[in-house]
């Protein structure tokens, strides 16, 4: 894995910027966070995280669309905390109340979950996070325990950078669904203002 410097990073998200006439969400919004301004994308960031399912919905869509890691330890916190419940919680299906993962111990458990959140924050760098039989061998943990608690992570990842992706385009486009609207009126106490 290399490392980019901050010129470099915001020359690639300058030359994306400029590739479409018309930019998406996430290239306004990767440019804005690098130095661009652009009012539009500081209110929208506003809204979807007021509207937001998770508070760190908006920290994990900034990780992944812009490479920003200043919010790096209340991510892990979080990642740590759905590995936790992951393995604590019943299987889908079970007839009896027991935890989904019996084996699950907090260094296994803590990698699991650092890797799923690598893996949902940049897929495109996923051969270069360990495999399941590389991190079972060096935790001794069981590949499907090991795997559960990554994919867990990784999937609740994917869900709340999915969602804050979504509404962030929503106000790109102006085009609001009924379910952003309900939420911003649940959050703001206010009716939504009729076009």
């Amino acid at each position: 894995m290399s490392a980019f410097t901050a010129a470099e990073i915001i020359a690639a998200l300058k030359a994306v910027h400029e590739q479409r006439e018309d930019p998406d969400a996430d290239q306004r919004t990767a440019a804005y966070w690098w130095g661009k301004p652009d009012d539009s994308v500081a209110w929208w960031l506003s809204v979807c995280r007021m509207i937001a399912d998770d508070p760190i919905a908006q920290s994990l869509y900034l990780a992944h669309v812009a490479e920003d890691l200043s919010h790096k330890r209340s991510i892990k916190d979080w990642a740590y905390d759905v590995a936790d419940a992951a393995a604590n919680s019943p299987r889908a299906g079970s007839q009896r109340n027991k935890r989904a993962v019996e084996s699950y111990d907090t260094p296994w458990g803590h990698q699991a979950a650092r890797d799923g959140l690598a893996l949902a924050l940049w897929p495109h760098l996923s051969d270069e996070v360990p495999g399941r039989n590389k991190r079972c061998e060096q935790y001794g943990c069981g590949h499907d325990a090991y795997l559960y608690i990554r994919d867990a992570v990784e999937s609740r990842a994917k869900e709340h950078i999915a969602s804050f992706r979504d509404d962030m385009e929503q106000c790109r486009t102006g085009r609001h669904s009924r379910w952003f609207r309900e939420r911003w009126e649940d959050a703001t106490g206010n009716v939504w203002p009729r076009s």
